[in-house]
């Protein structure tokens, strides 16, 4: 009975053949995978979302319970998008993921947080000085993972339930609501700083 497999050529071509088998249902199920998933839902007890103190920010982001400094507050969660595909407008909750993880989600380059996003899409913008002075607004911060959800934040001091969270958006983002009179206001009352003939502010 002649053996199977049994020349150079046959152990070659089986080779072949088996690594097609393993790699084509991978890499389908790699391309056409779940374009849309959701932080981790075991973290929404600890927050609330409600209308956010900040003018015209929507809403925000609550501490429901105490959260101690450094404990995870949210995940982002989301959709796999095109970021070019967007106006510039539309921008706002496309969240980029860190270069590590650029080939879990290729072919795409952002994530849309805007209607599947988990909680963290809801965290507001503070400065972190104005006018030369240290607010101390924020207390949380984002950062990153090479799988998903790729974006969560930690709180960076401990706090109180009904707190608001507030974070920085990064040096690129586009800050111009940081320019209306109602939230220029709304952040130099809140430090007792006279904001009349200098308003400076960073992120």
């Amino acid at each position: 009975m002649p053996r199977l497999f049994a020349t150079r050529r046959q152990r070659v071509l089986l080779a072949i053949a088996l690594g097609i088998a393993v790699a084509v249902p991978a890499t389908c199920a790699w391309l056409f995978r779940d374009r849309v998933f959701h932080g981790d839902p075991a973290l929404d007890a600890k927050t609330t979302v409600a209308p956010s103190r900040i003018p015209g920010a929507g809403n925000g982001l609550f501490a429901a319970v105490p959260i101690r400094k450094g404990e995870i507050i949210a995940e982002m969660g989301g959709k796999l998008v095109f970021h070019a595909r967007f106006p510039p407008a539309e921008r706002g909750y496309l969240f980029a993921a860190p270069a590590c993880a650029k080939w879990d989600l290729w072919p795409y380059d952002a994530l849309d947080g805007r209607v599947h996003g988990g909680r963290a899409s809801k965290i507001n913008f503070a400065p972190r000085t104005l006018n030369g002075r240290e607010t101390g607004f924020q207390n949380a911060r984002g950062f990153t993972m090479c799988r998903r959800p790729y974006v969560a934040f930690h709180a960076t001091r401990d706090l109180a339930p009904g707190e608001e969270i507030l974070t920085s958006y990064g040096p690129l983002y586009d800050y111009d609501f940081m320019d209306l009179p109602a939230v220029r206001d709304h952040f130099c009352r809140l430090l007792g700083e006279d904001c009349a003939t200098r308003y400076e502010w960073e992120p």
